[in-house]
């Protein structure tokens, strides 16, 4: 029986043990939550990722938003990365959201990250960047709509057992403004993101871990007034087949929460009550 297992971790290519601790990219290790590596100078890194939103108080919602990124190094820690994406709504019964079922072209951001500190000279590693995003549909309903946002955020990571085990945290500040067809003010949105996850690896190059999120959102564009605010936990996993590729999948679902004026204990009018992602990215 044991040498059974072991020929199926070999057919996995799960890679030798143990594995150069250059070998760890800890960019997508933890889930939504983000290491501070990325790619040196002249290196294109090629992504496709999707990301799953599923679940409300009522009814059925689901929004998947698939998309690909070319991720390229000017320097050994400064990047840009434009991106393009499509989104799926299916919604039926869902109060206050009109029923749905289509696929559009949902919109392209343009990231740019700047390493500060890297974690095999200080001992942590940190990454700061901005990511301006335009949507031309609703995130939520999946209706036509003009909306622009930027993300401005720092990366955190540490090694915590060599080679073994990583932690990381992030924190995120969006700001935007939008609106639909017809309408002739634009609504000013913007919320904070504080999240931490850790990985561990398991065998050869199979990373697990887990992480926790918590998302405030307000209305207004400098966090004025509270509209809601929801935690996220949830696990993920990372796995590189070969050393220039890899496959990162992570679920988290809201175990606590509010909306602004309702009661519960959750907050289903600005958030899902699961949401997934899996990243697929090759570096040439």
């Amino acid at each position: 029986m044991r040498s059974l297992r072991a020929a199926l971790l070999s057919s996995l290519c799960l890679g030798p043990l143990p594995v150069a601790a250059a070998d760890i990219d800890s960019e997508h290790m933890f889930g939504f939550t983000e290491g501070s590596d990325f790619g040196g100078k002249d290196e294109l890194e090629i992504e496709y990722s999707a990301f799953g939103r599923l679940g409300r108080a009522r009814g059925r919602y689901s929004a998947l938003s698939g998309g690909i990124s070319a991720k390229y190094s000017v320097t050994d820690d400064f990047r840009i990365a434009p991106g393009f994406f499509i989104a799926r709504h299916d919604i039926s019964g869902v109060p206050g959201l009109p029923n749905r079922g289509a696929i559009a072209p949902e919109g392209a951001e343009l990231e740019f990250k700047y390493r500060l500190w890297r974690r095999d000279e200080h001992g942590f590693g940190l990454t700061i960047g901005v990511k301006p995003t335009f949507a031309r549909i609703d995130g939520i309903a999946g209706l036509r709509s003009s909306e622009f946002v930027t993300s401005f955020f720092a990366r955190f990571d540490k090694e915590i057992v060599p080679d073994t085990m990583l932690v990381a945290l992030n924190v995120d500040y969006e700001t935007g403004f939008g609106r639909t067809p017809g309408m002739t003010i634009w609504n000013r949105v913007s919320a904070l993101s504080l999240s931490a996850g850790t990985s561990l690896r398991i065998v050869g190059r199979l990373f697990m871990g887990g992480e926790a999120r918590y998302v405030r959102t307000t209305d207004g564009s400098f966090l004025n007034r509270f509209s809601g605010h929801a935690l996220f936990i949830g696990p993920n996993l990372f796995y590189k087949p070969t050393d220039h590729s890899f496959i990162s999948a992570v679920w988290n679902r809201q175990v606590t929460g509010r909306a602004d004026g309702s009661p519960g204990r959750f907050d289903l009018d600005n958030f899902e009550r699961n949401e997934m992602r899996i990243v697929y990215g090759v570096a040439f």
